[in-house]
């Protein structure tokens, strides 16, 4: 058991806990609500999109689990899932929290932008580029954030055309879910490119000594 626990890395404990929430969401909070909120096909539209996302979460861990995550990022990275969670779990106005609107715009879109602003920070990580001020390594991460936001709009796209009754939206949702992840993930970069470098990843530094 000690081998075991000894092998076990950060990214695998964040990948059973975030898959023990969400299955625990589907068992204890969607059947019952889904329904009353809007008809027994929105049960098929959720699950489609729980495939997708259980999918995704086992590609992620199986690819990326032996690459080092600071604990920052995980930290933004669970603060989005779990503002994912608060959309669909608390009831507000007599709908989800995902419906309710501040300050003229709903929570959705606020989750699209923190997601997108925590999508950026994990891909600007995975480039291993936090060294680099190169203008066209903030236009790889933003780009990266949309297209991976893009993937999401066509799979509702796709839920739309197959799924009666289901809540996706019109396309001007589809539109401002994606201005929101760009307005994150520009948001990201733009604080980046101003915080001061570390001493060691300065130019001339030991990361461009080791290049």
């Amino acid at each position: 058991m000690n081998e075991i626990r000894r092998k076990l890395l950060p990214s695998d404990y964040f990948i059973v806990l975030n898959m023990t929430l969400f299955l625990g969401m589907c068992w204890a909070v969607y059947y019952d609500r889904l329904v009353a909120y809007r008809g027994v096909g929105n049960l098929h539209e959720f699950f489609l999109y729980a495939c997708a996302i259980i999918l995704a979460i086992f590609v992620v861990w199986w690819y990326l689990r032996r690459l080092p995550f600071p604990t920052w990022l995980l930290f933004i990275v669970q603060i989005g899932i779990l503002m994912h969670f608060a959309g669909a779990f608390f009831p507000i106005e007599g709908g989800r929290l995902y419906d309710a609107h501040f300050l003229g715009l709903r929570f959705d879109k606020y989750v699209h932008g923190f997601n997108a602003f925590a999508g950026a920070a994990l891909t600007r990580h995975l480039l291993k580029a936090t060294h680099s001020r190169s203008p066209l390594m903030s236009v790889i991460v933003v780009m990266a954030v949309l297209g991976a936001g893009s993937v999401v709009e066509i799979v509702e796209y796709l839920v739309s055309l197959t799924v009666e009754h289901n809540g996706v939206g019109s396309y001007d949702n589809n539109m401002q879910d994606l201005i929101s992840n760009l307005v994150g993930a520009l948001v990201f970069e733009a604080g980046h490119r101003i915080m001061p470098r570390p001493a060691h990843l300065a130019p001339g530094g030991t990361a461009a000594a080791a290049e």
